[in-house]
């Protein structure tokens, strides 16, 4: 290989580990966001719901 081959090979090598940074950064980001929307939310996911989406009760829920 030639160097300037070599070089633009580590170059490439330079901007795919920033962005593999970048993207690991994101997904940290976005792992504290949804765990935050989720204490946000104070609902126990495991209790059974007593109104649909729509509002309309669930007969025999609570």
């Amino acid at each position: 290989m030639s160097m300037r081959q070599v070089s633009l090979l580590e170059r490439m090598l330079v901007e795919q580990v920033k962005q593999t940074e970048l993207l690991e950064q994101i997904a940290r980001n976005q792992a504290v966001l949804i765990q935050a929307l989720a204490d946000e939310q104070g609902e126990d996911v495991d209790e059974m719901p007593t109104t649909y989406l729509s509002g309309a009760p669930v007969y025999g829920g609570r």
